[in-house]
């Protein structure tokens, strides 16, 4: 595969294409886990190890460089469990002292020793990568995917309910130890794409965007494994075109830009997608207060013609604030204008869902009165709200407990279910 690959660009492309999917799948799992800085502080804890590698393997064996890292990121690991098990530090000043302190080593032992390419795993260089990386990084990549495979579910109950994995008889203990292992071998591999410092990025932003996207962890680890890509690659491409910037950060700028417009656009919860329910909820809410309105003038009189000027004043608006409403109530034919267009006639689809909102506040309202002690005269606020969640099941089981009554609190009746005017 790897003599197919001819120009830089393509090995370059491979390489973001591999990072993007073992960089997605294993922060999935650090995200839910809580461990963002704790793969930061891997990032920083394995550079000692590589510097280690790079002296003792000068052509950069990459398996040599590899070993040297993981064992010096098993090492931060350890020394981290240990600070946080033998004194009071507090998990992110404990990072935080391992972070620096294995950092400094690395430092120190490059300005001491100087070993070559280094500058590759500092900060980021996709056009280094040779051969012998790509097959590590394939191999690295197939390792990961299949072991997310294969454990997705020891994995994802040990992450978020480790108490619970051991009664299922689940060594947690293994467990964590080999998605460290992992994780090391994870970082490692990608610092020579996106540099040390900004390696956590390619572990994090992935999983958090994929976050805005579902909630579901399996689909989580395929959104992620995407935006990996989709950021990696467009990262590296605009290295490619002579910039005369690394590549790492363009990656964690392309990254960003995939999270940015997961943020905006997400299914889940972007910000544009709510603000959509929203502005379609309070649609949905004054739709049904002017529905209600109305029902309040036609359950007494003949003809179901309610006036524009009436409505305004009983509903303390302005002429022109419930033109709009009854507008919109005639694009959703549950309302028609009368020949004049200063009335309001409910079509039977109307007159079926004014009963509906009706039906569920006065239910409500009699509900607090009996039930929770509520006074007849301070039930009514509580009602406007609750008339616009309760679903038509919990009023089947509201009307059942209050044993299906005709009237509440005030003495005025109670429609009698969905589809009836209760007249």
């Amino acid at each position: 595969m790897m003599a197919l690959l001819e120009t830089t660009a393509e090995k370059a492309t491979l390489a973001a294409l591999l990072l993007g999917i073992s960089g997605g799948l294993t922060g999935v799992f650090v995200v839910s886990r809580r461990m963002a800085l704790t793969g930061d502080m891997l990032s920083h804890a394995v550079l000692p190890g590589v510097v280690a590698g790079l002296l003792w393997s000068p052509d950069r064996n990459p398996l040599v460089v590899l070993a040297c890292a993981v064992a010096a990121g098993l090492l931060g690991t350890g020394l981290l469990m240990a600070l946080m098990r033998t004194t009071k530090l507090k998990p992110d000043a404990a990072l935080g002292v391992v972070l620096s302190v294995f950092f400094a080593a690395g430092i120190a032992m490059i300005s001491k020793w100087k070993p070559g390419g280094v500058n590759a795993y500092l900060f980021g260089q996709a056009a280094a990568i040779s051969d012998a990386d790509l097959w590590m990084l394939a191999a690295t990549t197939g390792v990961i995917a299949l072991g997310t495979t294969l454990g997705f579910r020891v994995l994802t109950v040990a992450s978020f309910d480790p108490r619970h994995a051991r009664l299922l008889g689940i060594r947690v203990g293994w467990v964590d130890r080999i998605f460290f292992i992992v994780l090391a071998a994870s970082v490692v591999v990608a610092m020579q794409a996106v540099g040390v410092v900004l390696v956590s990025a390619l572990l994090v932003t992935p999983a958090v965007a994929a976050g805005r996207v579902t909630r579901d962890l399996a689909a989580q680890a395929c959104w992620a494994c995407g935006f990996g890509v989709i950021g990696s690659i467009a990262g590296v491409q605009l290295s490619l075109l002579k910039t005369g910037l690394p590549t790492g950060p363009l990656m964690a700028l392309s990254l960003a830009t995939v999270l940015a417009f997961a943020i905006l656009f997400g299914i889940r919860d972007g910000v544009v997608w709510r603000w959509f329910r929203a502005r379609r909820l309070k649609q949905r809410i004054d739709r049904e207060n002017v529905l209600k309105a109305v029902w309040s003038f036609i359950e007494d009189r003949e003809g179901g013609v309610v006036g524009l000027e009436e409505l305004a004043r009983k509903m303390r608006e302005n002429l022109e604030s419930v033109r709009t409403r009854g507008a919109r109530l005639v694009a959703e034919g549950e309302a028609e204008w009368t020949s004049s267009g200063s009335a309001l006639l409910l079509t039977v689809p109307g007159r079926r869902r004014a009963a509906e909102i009706v039906r569920k506040h006065r239910l409500w309202e009699l509900y607090l009165t009996r039930r929770a002690d509520y006074a007849p005269d301070h039930v009514h606020d509580d009602a406007d709200r609750a008339e616009h969640w309760i679903s038509e099941e919990n009023v089947r089981r509201l009307a059942e407990v209050l044993e299906n009554p005709e009237e509440d609190p005030h003495g005025r009746k109670i429609p009698r279910g969905t589809g009836e005017e209760g007249k």
